[in-house]
């Protein structure tokens, strides 16, 4: 009964991304219409959702350490990437980017309101906080390195800061520390634009999912690679959540299951979909590597979420 009652929660999630499939297939969307939601969710709808989010909750010395870790965690794994491309079946310059940094912004943040709840998100959002950064100032322009050169910091700075997931968070955290939203809230004007927050905030979860399944699309030739490269990924990233769990947020937070669900979601989930962006002079096999083992690794979520949400059940 928990297995079933586990699954009913991941189902309409995957249901979504069944019909995101099928407008891809039949025509229903066109590419440039899934563009522009994209657009909508990463300026408008998920910022909605993080400035609620942090807003509600008062952020802690643990979280941060927490963030710091992951942010360790990631920056440990893109080194290492240089030494496993023997287990990972691949020679790409692109293999160590593909083993860390996640995307929380365009599945994490859906998937894991859709069975924990929006009441939860804060959660979630502490943890993407550390790999958030790691993705601006590292990722980002170390997959730039490898295509079109270096790119100057203050660059990486004001991308970082102007982001509207980082000013949304600022945001919140702003309207908890200052101790106005009891009175915002009392009031019916300033009320009602929170409310507002709270419909665009709604809407998160179903726009995602339709985006990314109409956007999977795995291809068979050379798929051998980008497989074993998945496979070495999460075997790295199951460990270390474990670990991050048992040894920190366990202490930390009293053994908080939904910290830890948060942990294990953020860890079961594939790479930023940015890193295609910055593929400038890539070969086409780096190309179609790159792009395979995303898709495949957003598959390889589905499940893996799953059976995180049966580990961790929701309160």
């Amino acid at each position: 009964m928990l297995y079933l009652e586990a699954f009913s929660k991941v189902l309409p999630v995957l249901l979504l991304f069944a019909l995101g499939a099928i407008f891809r297939r039949t025509g229903f969307l066109h590419a440039a219409t899934v563009e522009e939601i994209k657009k909508l969710i990463v300026n408008v709808t998920l910022p909605a959702v993080l400035v609620l989010a942090f807003a509600a909750v008062t952020l802690e010395a643990g979280h941060l350490a927490i963030a710091a870790l992951v942010f360790a965690a990631c920056a440990g794994v893109l080194v290492a990437g240089r030494v496993l491309h023997g287990p990972a079946g691949a020679d790409s310059a692109y293999l160590p980017p593909l083993l860390t940094g996640f995307e929380a912004g365009m599945m994490g943040y859906a998937i894991f309101a859709a069975v924990y709840g929006a009441e939860q998100l804060f959660n979630f959002a502490v943890v993407d906080l550390g790999q958030v950064v790691f993705v601006f100032f590292i990722l980002v322009p170390f997959v730039q390195r490898q295509g079109s050169g270096a790119i100057p910091f203050t660059q990486t700075v004001r991308g970082f800061i102007t982001t509207p997931v980082i000013l949304s968070i600022v945001a919140g955290i702003l309207l908890n520390r200052l101790g106005v939203m009891p009175a915002l809230t009392a009031f019916p004007l300033t009320n009602a634009l929170f409310d507002t927050l709270g419909l665009l905030a709604a809407v998160t979860t179903p726009l995602i999912g339709l985006v990314i399944g109409y956007e999977v699309n795995v291809q068979r030739r050379g798929l051998s690679a980008p497989v074993r490269t998945v496979g070495v990924r999460l075997a790295i990233w199951v460990v270390l959540g474990l670990l991050l769990n048992t040894l920190v947020v366990n202490r930390l937070f009293l053994g908080d299951r939904m910290l830890q669900a948060a942990v294990m979601t953020m860890f079961v989930l594939p790479p930023p979909f940015v890193i295609p962006l910055f593929l400038r002079n890539a070969t086409p096999e780096d190309q179609q590597y790159v792009v395979n083992t995303l898709s495949f690794a957003t598959l390889v979520t589905m499940v893996a979420f799953t059976i995180v949400s049966v580990v961790y059940p929701p309160i």
